[in-house]
């Protein structure tokens, strides 16, 4: 297979995606490793009492720790050592630029409060498509094992907590899972293949499925299908983490201020939207992509690299043109 990215080490992109898939693998067993020792460390719990234990208050800063640094090994170290084994500058690679114009910064919260009544409208549709009745109890089932855990895990009754879920839910995934799943999968994706399309729907299916929602999965392939656009057009995995890290934490934030005002069963400020206000917000969605896509080729062309000149390498161009 011929690469054309002068920044490639020749690595076929096969080969690359099952690096990725293997280091994932090993990510999972040594983060859950590493884990139990961090959770014996910080509670001197047994390690039997951990399933019981991780769901009481006073454990909270453990399993929020434990939280950010499973994260760390599964979605992040993979695929930086994917891209140090495959490329020559692994941070090109992977997006860390700071090549950013606050003009795409703008076009992205803009688009961030239109996902709110996209996703509130998604979830309606989500519950309304028709499903065998087994199927809806056991997804029913699921979705409230899921609640009961959760309210367990974060409660967040008080400003210092609030300020540790912002950073272990909301700043480091969103970092490190569009790290894995925007300049990892989708990145190796997209250049095998030569286009988005087929890349960012097979990454946003399987970033839905990870977390394990019936009932949200069609809120959650729409964000995947947005960040992978946001990834693809800019190229900048600090855009796509901005827009994760945001739509995170202004969850985190209306559930702490929901817990203070004694709602706790108002978690999500997606919900009530009618299914016409997200068809509404896609339209302008799409009507602000374009302009993203025009404004990040602008950026795309300012980059300068001496050890890989333009005529090497045309920056003007989308990734998948590139191998």
């Amino acid at each position: 297979m011929e690469i054309n990215d002068r920044n490639s080490k020749g690595i076929t992109f096969p080969a690359q995606f099952g690096i990725l898939l293997g280091l994932v693998g090993a990510g999972l067993i040594i983060g859950g490793i590493v884990s139990v020792a961090i959770w014996v460390f910080m509670t001197g719990r047994p390690l039997l009492a951990m399933e019981t234990d991780m769901l009481k208050p006073e454990y909270y800063n453990a399993v929020m720790t434990i939280q950010g640094v499973s994260t760390f090994f599964m979605f992040f170290l993979p695929v930086y050592f994917t891209a140090l084994i495959s490329y020559r500058k692994p941070a090109r690679f992977i997006g860390f630029s700071s090549n950013i114009s606050y003009k795409q910064v703008f076009i992205i919260l803009a688009i961030l409060f239109l996902t709110f009544p996209l996703s509130g409208a998604l979830g309606e549709l989500n519950k309304i498509i028709p499903i065998p009745i087994k199927w809806a109890a056991k997804f029913k089932a699921m979705e409230n094992s899921r609640a009961a855990e959760e309210a367990a895990l974060i409660n967040i009754n008080s400003f210092s907590k609030y300020i540790i879920s912002l950073v272990m839910i909301g700043l480091l995934p969103g970092i490190f899972e569009e790290v894995c799943f925007r300049a990892g999968l989708q990145n190796i994706l997209t250049r095998w293949f030569k286009g988005p399309w087929i890349a960012i729907i097979i990454t946003s299916i399987v970033f839905s499925l990870v977390h394990i929602s019936y009932y949200g999965f069609l809120v959650r392939f729409a964000l995947g299908i947005i960040l992978g656009f946001i990834f693809y057009y800019s190229g900048n995995i600090w855009l796509s983490a901005l827009f994760h890290f945001l739509y995170n934490g202004l969850q985190v934030t209306a559930l702490y201020v929901f817990t203070l005002a004694g709602n706790k069963d108002q978690k999500d400020i997606e919900e009530n939207f009618p299914i016409w206000a997200g068809v509404v917000a896609l339209v302008l969605i799409y009507y602000l992509f374009m302009q993203f896509k025009k404004l990040s080729l602008i950026q795309r062309a300012k980059i300068k690299d001496d050890d890989f000149p333009d005529d090497e390498f045309d920056f003007t161009k989308w990734p998948a043109e590139q191998s």
